[in-house]
């Protein structure tokens, strides 16, 4: 490599900024793989004043992060594992401002995603989140508040809490609940009279409208009840979980 060309790539790195062939290196994938991920969005690239392509740093190292990994160690561990103050919502107005902060990363790229489904995903994600806090208020069994991150890259959002979850909250309106299954199929499917809060359109059975009407996504876990909703439109699937989440855990795709 020549004086010039070293020089520009230590300027890059300082810049936080790297070539294809480097941010292949870091994602341990060929270039080949970099180009079609930007095709299908998967991975954005940027370009230089020269049109040749770059890839930001902070990008790469988000990307290799496996949050979906993080939110469910979070909801299932026996001891709650440290995470970054970037994924921990404590308050409900934290998560209220981060939740507003997604859609308008969302709405920057409204021209791959679409305007329909940025406040249909805000929808469903501020109705899982703020379920959490309302139906765990003054009585969380363990730390409160919740998981919350998601990758636009990989067309994903978590949300987690290791609340009482969906059975237990349910039981002092439904008490002939016996097992997690029931549980979801009620809150997902029935309107329960006199259960407080519940007042933004009867929380869970909107998003499940919403889910199998929409190309959103969504694998919905509380104790061992397992909901999922595929993100090409189609119905809800309720089954029984292999391990038990303390309150709820949910996966949202795109």
């Amino acid at each position: 490599m020549t004086f010039i060309g070293l020089w520009h790539k230590l300027i890059n790195m300082i810049e936080g900024k790297v070539r294809i062939g480097e941010a292949a290196k870091i994602l341990g994938v060929t270039t080949q793989t970099l180009r079609n991920w930007e095709k299908t969005g998967k991975l954005h690239s940027y370009r230089s004043a020269g049109g040749q392509r770059y890839y930001q740093l902070q990008d790469l190292h988000r990307f290799l992060i496996d949050i979906e990994a993080l939110g469910w160690a979070w909801a299932v561990s026996a001891q709650p594992p440290k995470i970054s103050d970037e994924y921990y919502c404590e308050r409900q107005d934290r998560f209220t401002s981060r939740l507003e902060k997604m859609s308008i990363v969302l709405l920057r790229s409204v021209g791959e995603i679409g305007h329909d489904i940025i406040s249909l995903l805000t929808l469903v994600a501020g109705e899982i989140g703020d379920n959490s806090f309302a139906h765990n208020f003054g009585n969380w069994p363990d730390v409160p508040g919740v998981f919350f991150a998601y990758d636009l890259e990989k067309r994903l959002i978590i949300l987690a809490d290791r609340g009482r979850g969906v059975q237990t909250t349910l039981l002092h309106v439904r008490p002939n609940l016996t097992n997690d299954i029931d549980a979801l199929r009620v809150a997902f499917t029935e309107i329960v009279s006199g259960r407080d809060p519940e007042k933004r359109g009867n929380g869970l059975k909107v998003i499940r409208r919403v889910a199998e009407a929409s190309s959103i996504g969504l694998l919905f876990r509380s104790g061992l009840g397992v909901v999922h909703i595929p993100k090409d439109p189609g119905l809800m699937d309720i089954s029984i979980g292999k391990e038990n989440v303390r309150g709820v855990c949910a996966v949202i795709t795109f």
